[in-house]
Parts: C-alpha cells; structure tokens; sequence
C-alpha cells in the first residue's frame, strides 16, 4: 500500500474542495444500501463558474470520496479529484496536496461536524485563514512597489497573511473580533478571487484611538500605496474589494458613522468612470461626514502611481551615484 497516497486520501475533501473554490450548497441524505453504502452524510457542493456539482462525504473506513452530480465518469478519492480537475500525473497530485496539508489540516474526524448552512461555510473560512502565516514582508508586494518597512508598519501588522502556496490573504469582517472574519480577498501575481463560501464586507486596517483620518480604496495594495506616498499617522484604511453590494454599503455606512465628528472621510477609488460612480456610491451612504475626493495624480489607481514614483526615485539614486562616481 502506498502509506502517503492513503494519508492524503484521509484528507478533509469538503475543505480542500472549497479550498479551491466549491461552496457548500447543501446537506444531502445519507444513500445507505448504494455502491457505497457505508458512508455516514454528505454534503452537496457547487462550483460557481463552471456550476460543477460533487457530493463529498466520508466512507467508515476514513477515506473521503466524492461524484460529480453531471459526470458519471468523475468520482472516487481526493486523488481522483486533483486529477480530473487538472494535475497531469500522479507525481503533480502528490506535490498538490502536500501543499495543501501545509496550509489546512482536517480539524474534525467526521462530515457530521460540517454544515451546509453559513455557520459552517464560516468555520472553513476562518479555519483557512488561521492556517496562514503573518509575515513581514512579501515578494509580490515588493514587486508592485510597496517597501518593506510600509507591510511592516503596524497600522498593517496582522491586516494580512500568506498561506502555504505564497498567496496573500486579506480578511474580511463582520465584527471586530478575529472570531468575525467571514471571507478573505486571494491574490497573487495570476489571479485574485474571494473565498469560496465567504462573505464579502470591508477590509480594513488597524485602528487607534487618535486616529484623525479614514481612506477608503477600492483594492488593498491601494491602501498599502497610499499609506506610502501619502503617509500619515493618524491614518486608518479601508478598502470595498471594487465595486459594492447591498451589504457593503451597510456595513460601510455603519463603519462611518462610528467616525467622531469632523473626522474626514478621503474617497481614494480609481481614477476611470467606475472608480468615480463608486466615490459617489459612498459619499452617500456618509451621512454628515466630511468627504474629500483624491484621485491618484495619473495612472488608473494609487499603485499605479505609486509605481511611477518608485522608478523616478530609483532613476534619481542612479543620476545621483553616476554624479559622485565622475
């Protein structure tokens, strides 16, 4: 018996699955008496894309399998699913899920602990999140134009994370409490998606007591390029993750008017028509707040800036050492 292939075949499919990007749907009842008859429940999932249906559940013997609700021909273990969903061997499905095991353990025994219901499409979020990493810096940042000591800065420690593949994190809350992260943005240098099965509210960064300032952007890497070009600090930073639904715009609202009074509220959306409909959008959903609108002095967004003014800086430091080396 291949020990790792049967270690990995142990492992929590219903949270690889959403790891991935399959949402819980709903629990389904337990088909006793079927070719695999000895499971205890399961749980229907949906890929939002594609709208693939599985049904994941755990077998008595402590292997999770899963069929696809449309393709006969998809079905089995973890293994099986890597497969079909695009590693080219063996060998990649191996590299794939030991990477995954890095990132998210199974934290329950039994299917029974899960819940087709938002509590537990929350406690898989959450339990994602727990498993990354705070760290202090981070290549992609750094390659955007963000420095080092600005991710370090504690207006940001904490705000975000890397899970075990590199990607970055960036929570999203609906209280103040880590117990209240209920999505996270992904992202890396090929792509960005929301957490399957999470809830998008607001990003924001850490708060003090004297702060005297709130930025609102649309992207993250927006509010780590303000921070740095426009530095201040007595400034905290908020970010709608684009455009804004229904429940955004409450929990945004109520994230102003929790401001004191005068505090100012600095529309720093995209400089392009949408960026312009979105600063509108919260200016009024601000009640009495002073807004003030700033745009990036050109470029589409604050990192585009931001990214200009580190080559012209860096350009700068090579007139300078060309200067002293004549």
């Amino acid at each position: 018996m291949d020990q790792e292939l049967d270690r990995f075949k142990r492992l929590n499919l219903c949270e690889y699955a959403a790891s991935v990007g399959y949402r819980i749907v709903r629990r389904e009842p337990t088909r006793a008496g079927g070719s695999r008859g000895s499971t205890t429940s399961s749980l229907l999932m949906r890929y939002a894309t594609t709208d693939d249906k599985i049904v994941v559940r755990l077998d008595r013997d402590g292997h999770w399998t899963y069929f696809s609700v449309r393709d006969d021909r998809d079905n089995g273990t973890i293994v099986d699913f890597v497969l079909r969903r695009g590693a080219p061997s063996i060998a990649a499905v191996r590299e794939e899920l030991r990477s995954w095991a890095g990132e998210l353990r199974p934290s329950t025994s039994s299917l029974a602990s899960l819940s087709a219901s938002a509590k537990g499409d929350r406690a898989i979020v959450r339990a994602v999140y727990d498993r990354a990493r705070s760290v202090p810096n981070h290549p992609y940042l750094n390659a955007r134009g963000i420095r080092p000591e600005t991710l370090a800065c504690p207006r940001f420690a904490g705000a975000w994370r890397v899970d075990a593949r590199g990607d970055l994190l960036f929570p999203h809350r609906d209280g103040p409490g880590r117990e209240d992260i209920c999505g996270f943005e992904r992202k890396n240098a090929r792509f960005a998606a929301f957490s399957a099965g999470g809830t998008k509210t607001l990003w924001t960064s850490n708060a003090r007591d004297d702060d005297a300032r709130l930025v609102i952007t649309e992207a993250v890497i927006d509010a780590f390029s303000y921070h740095q070009v426009q530095p201040g600090e007595r400034t905290r930073y908020l970010s709608t993750s684009g455009s804004i639904g229904e429940r955004q715009a409450a929990h945004l609202s109520a994230a102003i008017a929790r401001l004191s009074p005068g505090f100012p509220v600095v529309l720093a959306t995209d400089n392009d028509d949408a960026g312009e409909k979105l600063a509108e959008k919260i200016g009024s959903l601000a009640g009495g707040a002073r807004c003030e609108r700033h745009r990036p002095p050109s470029g589409k967004d604050w990192n585009e800036w931001l990214q200009r003014c580190e080559r012209e800086f860096i350009r700068s430091l090579g007139h300078a050492n060309l200067g002293r080396s004549r």
